[in-house]
């Protein structure tokens, strides 16, 4: 009787992995997508964007009473809809790759505290919230609203963004420090020579913070100016100042862009030289290829210039005259 049993159970796991590896592919594979896979996204990515025109029609308070009925249902429709879709990733994440070395509910407690999870639970956050608690589900504007970063699922450029920002959060966060300091000094600067004249846009530092960054800024409402020579003169120097000061970290996002896409770049094209070390390159060898490329955020039309380039260099025959 035990036989049985094991061979029943053993069958009953194989299904489940089955049928797990199959929603993987279809929600959370990108390369070598499948049809069916592609409906489901473009249909994932469709009902993000109407739920963010919806939240943006419904603050009209004439639509909002007009269409009441239309609203309420479309939201639970969307939540129950993103409901299943959380707990279906959570399900199958295991099959990820990088989750291979981990037990299936330790594998699913670190894709539940990784960002593009935390971001999915922000999204039906409204609705745990209406649970327990006696709330009007269109209070949550803001909320609603994130869920415009669920499209990092499908749009995997916000990656490289990301990436960037992590690497040069030193840099921009010293930067920003530097600016939070000028402001401040140039604020308390205008407070004392402005203070007497104009009490009531610079009466105390705090008044004088708006001027302050609006000037350093670059964005000069011009609601708020100083009026004496002194002060215009500070203002000058402030705006001088301000020009370099807040291009630097638009500059070091910039230039950190570039070099990022640069790395990865040339990670692809040593592990393609690696590849046609032999002459050739396999399929399994390709498949890797091709995920690393998907990984690295590489254009499929670059990739497959980057295989053909270097197949060209690798057959190309060395004259017997000079070498080259």
């Amino acid at each position: 009787m035990t036989e049985p049993k094991l061979a029943v159970n053993s069958a009953s796991n194989t299904m489940t992995q089955s049928y797990r590896a199959t929603t993987y592919q279809l929600l959370e594979e990108h390369t070598n997508m499948t049809l069916i896979a592609k409906i489901i996204n473009i249909s994932l990515i469709m009902l993000i964007i109407t739920n963010v025109i919806a939240t943006i029609f419904e603050s009209e308070s004439s639509y909002h009473q007009q269409y009441l009925v239309e609203f309420t249902v479309f939201e639970l429709i969307s939540l129950t809809i993103f409901c299943i879709e959380y707990g279906l990733r959570v399900w199958c994440c295991v099959e990820a790759k990088k989750y291979q070395n981990l037990s299936p509910s330790k594998a699913r407690i670190k894709y539940i505290r990784s960002g593009v999870a935390l971001i999915d639970l922000i999204t039906i956050l409204p609705f745990i919230l209406a649970l327990f608690f006696n709330i009007d589900l269109r209070s949550l504007r803001l909320i609603r609203v994130l869920r415009l970063l669920k499209l990092t699922h499908y749009f995997k450029g916000f990656n490289i963004f990301i990436s960037v920002i992590a690497k040069e959060l030193k840099s921009i966060t010293a930067a920003m420090l530097v600016m939070v300091f000028i402001i401040t000094i140039a604020a308390s600067l205008m407070h004392i020579i402005e203070g007497r004249v104009q009490p009531e846009t610079f009466g105390s530092i705090l008044k004088s913070l708006w001027w302050s960054v609006v000037t350093m800024t670059t964005v000069g409402y011009g609601d708020v100016v100083p009026v004496t020579p002194i002060g215009k003169l500070i203002a000058t120097i402030i705006m001088l100042i301000g020009v370099g000061l807040v291009a630097l970290p638009a500059g070091m996002l910039a230039a950190r862009f570039g070099e990022e896409l640069r790395e990865r770049k040339e990670d692809l094209d040593s592990k393609i030289k690696q590849a046609l070390a032999d002459g050739y390159i396999g399929q399994e060898e390709y498949q890797e290829l091709v995920e690393l490329a998907d990984r690295l955020e590489i254009d499929p039309e670059d990739f497959q210039r980057t295989i053909a380039q270097f197949k060209r260099i690798n057959n190309h025959e060395k004259c017997p005259h000079c070498g080259k």
